[in-house]
Parts: structure tokens; C-alpha cells; sequence
């Protein structure tokens, strides 16, 4: 039996292709562009639309921590869902988390929980562990 529903972790990994290489026009190829919905804990709150958590994600986090390399540690599908933990390492590069920019080249690890519908995400929920974050970029050198 063949099946053309795309696995949940194929369309996740061209999400985030898509996302870091800053080629935004694609997202919809991957995302529910009006119903997407989406929660990052500890930075905002559900957004509803993937305009607007494009802007969110440029405005507190791409614009702040740049450079992003993800890895992916443990990745768990099934049927429509996908859950995955891993890390990213970036650059420090402008205020965040009320940090002035460091310059310094730090990690954390989050974890990301996603629903995909007719080959397009419709759900996200995201946790980081925006405390380790924090104590790497207040740390004195």
C-alpha cells in the first residue's frame, strides 16, 4: 500500500530548512499559513496565523540569537504527531531576555511538539530552556 501523506518528520525538517535559511515565501509549502497555531513558552503566547509567528520569531528570537544550528537528540513520530528534543547553537548577537547582545556562542536545548493535517503543520508547541540560556549569557567571563 502506498501512501502521499507526508510523515510528520520529513514536513518538520523542511520546515525548519525553510525557516533558517530565512526562505519565508516556502513556509506555506509546510504550514497552515491562516489556521497555524502555535505556542513558545516563556516568550509569548498562542498566536493563531503563521504571519504572525513569523513576526514573533524574527522579533524576539532570529533577530537576537543568530548563526542557529539545530540538532536534533531524540525524535518520536506517530500518525500525525511529532515530538523531537534537541539544541541549538547560536550567536548572542542583540538584547534577549533583557541581556544586552554578548557576542557569545551559546546553547540550549528545547523541546518541540508538532500536529500536521494534509501535509502542513497545523500545530506547534514549543518549550526551551530559556533558563540556561539566560545563565550562559549572564555568566562573567
Amino acid at each position: 500500500m502506498t501512501t502521499t501523506q507526508a510523515q510528520p518528520l520529513e514536513v518538520y525538517r523542511r520546515f525548519q530548512a525553510y525557516l533558517i535559511a530565512g526562505e519565508f515565501g516556502r513556509l506555506g509549502e509546510v504550514a497552515d499559513v491562516e489556521g497555524y497555531t502555535e505556542m513558545c513558552v516563556g516568550l509569548t503566547g498562542w498566536t493563531t496565523g503563521l504571519a504572525t509567528a513569523l513576526r514573533n520569531f524574527q522579533e524576539n528570537i532570529a533577530s537576537r540569537l543568530t548563526d542557529l544550528i539545530p540538532t536534533e537528540h531524540e525524535v518520536i513520530q506517530a500518525d500525525d504527531r511529532l515530538v523531537i528534543r534537541g539544541s541549538f547553537e547560536v550567536t548572542h548577537s542583540g538584547e534577549f531576555l533583557g541581556v544586552p547582545p554578548t557576542g557569545r556562542r551559546v546553547s540550549y536545548d528545547w523541546i518541540d511538539i508538532y500536529r500536521v493535517a494534509d501535509r502542513r503543520i497545523v500545530w506547534r508547541y514549543l518549550l526551551c530552556d530559556w533558563k540556561g540560556l539566560l545563565d550562559q549569557l549572564t555568566v562573567m567571563e
